[in-house]
């Protein structure tokens, strides 16, 4: 008797989730209208291209380490070495 209302369990289950997709295919909803995709200010002529700047020269890395981290301690703790260098 248990497996018996169990089954009918899943069959309506089952029912009511195919009777509810079959319901949505068959009824779309209001497909979302698309906007025309404007096109570039500057392609189109309503604003002026501003000129191209030179190209900035690179700034060369500093030297030291600005805000305090250091990146090679980190790794080396990761690896396990120690930390401070023996003392001689």
């Amino acid at each position: 008797m248990r497996n018996l209302s169990l089954g009918l369990f899943v069959a309506a289950c089952a029912g009511i989730v195919g009777l509810v997709s079959a319901d949505r295919l068959s009824h779309p909803g209001n497909l979302p209208v698309r906007r025309a995709a404007l096109a570039e200010p500057s392609a189109t002529g309503s604003i002026a291209a501003a000129p191209k700047a030179a190209a900035v020269a690179a700034k060369p890395a500093a030297a030291a380490i600005p805000n305090g981290f250091d990146t090679e301690r980190l790794h080396a703790l990761m690896r396990g070495d120690p930390i401070m260098p023996s003392r001689r």
